[in-house]
């Protein structure tokens, strides 16, 4: 068996494979729960050097790795969001950017926000879809996102509106950090599983968003096919 364990920052996944895949997510500080089966161990993620492993790989590797195997589709772009940093991958230039300098474009952001509501986070997209228009949100900073929220709230902006907003400014912020020429891009990390933020981002950049069927174990799946095609090769 071969386990791809993915310990980031606020989850962490594993995949198991023999003949076909089986996925596993728990809270990252039960990270130990995944590894109760014998196996060669891949690590990655936030946490990848801090656990056991047979082998290390970087998420920018194990997500191009995991998204060619969830997608057909040849992507020009890929934008992992994760709970404390963002990675975009250039799959034209074979390169990539990382905002990890603040919450901002993370999915700590979404969760703050959620908070803020007294939302869990996977409710978010119900109140986008559910918006008549959408409030202007200009920060993605948690600080003086609150203060905006406060301000469109006393305007009469509805919650729905609001976090609709939210979702569009969160869209906004990430675009900085695409290549230009982008027309197709893979969005991948739990935050990928919020619709209303794969809206704001087709709205926002006037490109196909695809998201994986399993958005948040995509690199745990890439740890595993990078072991695979490595040993082949060898």
């Amino acid at each position: 068996m071969i386990i791809g364990l993915d310990v980031g920052s606020r989850a962490a996944k594993a995949a198991y494979y023999t003949d076909s895949y089986e996925y596993r997510i728990v809270s990252s500080h039960s990270w130990q729960d995944l590894i109760d089966r014998d196996g060669i161990i891949v690590s990655t993620g936030y946490f990848r050097k801090k656990v056991p492993h047979e082998l290390n790989v970087t998420e920018i590797t194990t997500a191009i790795y995991g998204v060619r195997h969830f997608l057909k589709e040849d992507v020009d772009a890929i934008v992992d969001i994760g709970g404390q940093d963002t990675k975009m991958i250039d799959m034209r230039r074979n390169d990539f950017r990382m905002n990890d300098k603040c919450s901002s474009g993370t999915g700590t952001f979404l969760e703050y926000i959620a908070n803020y509501f007294a939302l869990d986070v996977s409710e978010l997209q119900n109140f986008h879809f559910r918006a008549k228009t959408s409030a202007k949100i200009n920060s993605t900073c948690s600080v003086f996102a609150q203060s905006e929220v406060v301000s469109r709230l006393v305007e009469g902006y509805s919650k729905e509106e609001i976090i609709n907003g939210i979702h569009h400014a969160f869209a906004r912020r990430i675009a900085q950090m695409l290549p230009g020429n982008a027309r197709m891009i893979a969005l991948i990390g739990g935050t990928a599983k919020n619709k209303g933020v794969v809206d704001a981002f087709e709205k926002e950049l006037g490109v196909k968003v695809l998201v994986p069927p399993d958005p948040q174990v995509v690199n745990a799946v890439g740890a595993v096919k990078y072991y695979l095609a490595t040993e082949r090769d060898g």
